[in-house]
């Protein structure tokens, strides 16, 4: 696609950078977790799944019904997954404290094996130096590292997109069915942690067959496999009986939407956030909106619409531009701004002069990351537009900018937050480092340089 992987000149050296590389990213989470105290951990969202899982452990019901309530009432407002992990440590210790040691230790392990996982899958199309500076961005990039110590689930959610996208490029690789269908389960899990990927795995299916990619029994099976577990948590939520108001999955998508279309959202909660009521107005008309929406969604698609066509030119400016860039922005906005979700006593990044200093050198990135990767997505379009690869050795790379682009477009229509793009990060830096890449390869083909020869990637 954009560049030819080369191996290296000693086969130690790759498996050599991928140790070394997660060895620092874990001991970068391990030390984190183990130092930043996050103030009061368990409330909002957190709250949320800390409920769902303490009533799978001890109920056997995945409900947000309170501790204690006389009836536990089975419901779908949020997604099963990460719950299901909380509930798991919850069976295997019964102390909150030791419970929360456990799963902050997990999520370090995650989130640490998040790094070789998305650096085998850049190694598909990159050489072993870029996929390994790559890898390096991953390691230590504050927010990955930083959202390991909240009770959220985005680095449960990071780890499972990495896997199912590795596991997909190995099986078109091999025109494997069987991996085929393991990366589509793959998919499936990590739907079930987050629904917005639930529509992925199939339309990553339909993409390979329109671009030749994949054999046929390949995508079909990765499509079939990706729709099994969302599909089955589908059938469980039609036979729970009805549910309260605002309380089921479709409820959390038409709040995301309203909450979305609204571009005064994020500087209404930071006011709230401190204590001023002058944020307050905006989250009344928020709330009225969403609930007309939910009653008559035919009047509250014309009241959106009608508020939207008051000013056009904004709104265009606001789905096309503001939202997709605060996406992948710095500033966490629904939170404590900067990396962090909640507040944060004694975190490395405020103490310890490295880190603040690896932070600061990050966030200068940031901008520049962001334009590599929107060029790298641009490269990748147009020469998918003029080529057809039958080898299907373009599918890890075709796979990593349909993500990012439908990511990208879905959090635009939805609410965004650089928060959501944390679990995205590791695909991020692979496409930024494939411009980087192909900038490189210009420079020394214009220079005369010989450039690396192709090679068949491992």
């Amino acid at each position: 696609m954009l560049t030819s992987p080369s191996a290296p000149q000693h086969r130690w050296t790759w498996p050599a950078a991928i140790a070394l590389i997660t060895l620092i990213a874990f001991a970068l989470r391990w030390y984190y977790v183990s130092t930043a105290m996050v103030i009061n951990p368990i409330r909002a969202d957190a709250a949320q799944y800390y409920t769902y899982a303490w009533n799978l452990a001890h109920h056997g019901i995945f409900s947000s019904s309170a501790q204690g309530a006389a009836v536990v009432t089975a419901d779908s407002y949020r997604d099963p997954g990460y719950p299901v992990l909380l509930a798991l440590w919850m069976k295997v210790f019964p102390s909150q404290g030791s419970w929360y040691a456990a799963v902050l230790m997990t999520q370090a392990l995650l989130g640490a094996l998040t790094v070789p996982l998305a650096m085998q899958l850049g190694r598909r199309w990159l050489s072993w130096r870029w996929a390994a500076a790559a890898g390096v961005l991953m390691a230590v990039w504050p927010h990955n590292i930083a959202i390991a110590s909240n009770l959220l689930s985005e680095t449960l959610f990071g780890f499972l997109c990495a896997m199912a996208m590795w596991l997909c490029a190995c099986a078109c690789g091999r025109r494997s069915i069987r991996g085929a269908i393991v990366a589509g389960i793959a998919f499936g899990a990590a739907a079930l942690t987050n629904a917005v990927l639930i529509p992925f795995g199939i339309l990553l299916g339909l993409f390979f067959a329109w671009r030749w990619l994949a054999p046929r029994r390949v995508w079909l099976a990765l499509c079939i496999a990706a729709a099994v577990l969302p599909a089955a948590w589908a059938i469980r939520n039609h036979y729970v009986p009805p549910q309260t108001a605002g309380q089921s999955s479709a409820d959390r998508a038409l709040q995301n939407l309203v909450q979305g279309s609204w571009p005064s959202y994020h500087a209404a909660y930071a006011l709230l956030a401190r204590g001023d009521q002058r944020g307050a107005p905006v989250f009344h008309a928020i709330d009225a909106e969403y609930q007309l929406l939910r009653t008559d969604p035919v009047a509250g698609t014309r009241a959106i619409l009608h508020r939207m066509g008051q000013h056009p030119w904004r709104f265009l400016a606001w789905y096309g531009i503001d939202k997709p860039y605060a996406l992948w922005d710095w500033n966490i906005r629904v939170g404590q701004n900067d990396i962090y979700v909640y507040a944060v006593k004694q975190s490395p990044f405020d103490t310890q002069p490295a880190m603040r200093a690896l932070e600061a050198v990050c966030q200068t990135l940031n901008p520049l990351l962001t334009l590599l990767t929107l060029v790298g997505v641009i490269i990748a379009l147009a020469r998918f537009h003029r080529e057809r690869d039958l080898t299907g050795s373009k599918a890890a790379p075709g796979a990593t900018v349909l993500l990012l682009v439908y990511i990208t477009v879905v959090y635009s229509i939805l609410q965004t937050d650089p928060r959501y793009s944390i679990a995205f990060r590791s695909f991020e830096m692979l496409l930024a480092m494939t411009t980087c890449s192909v900038l490189a390869g210009w420079i020394s083909k214009a220079h005369g340089r010989p450039t690396e020869p192709p090679s068949t990637a491992p």
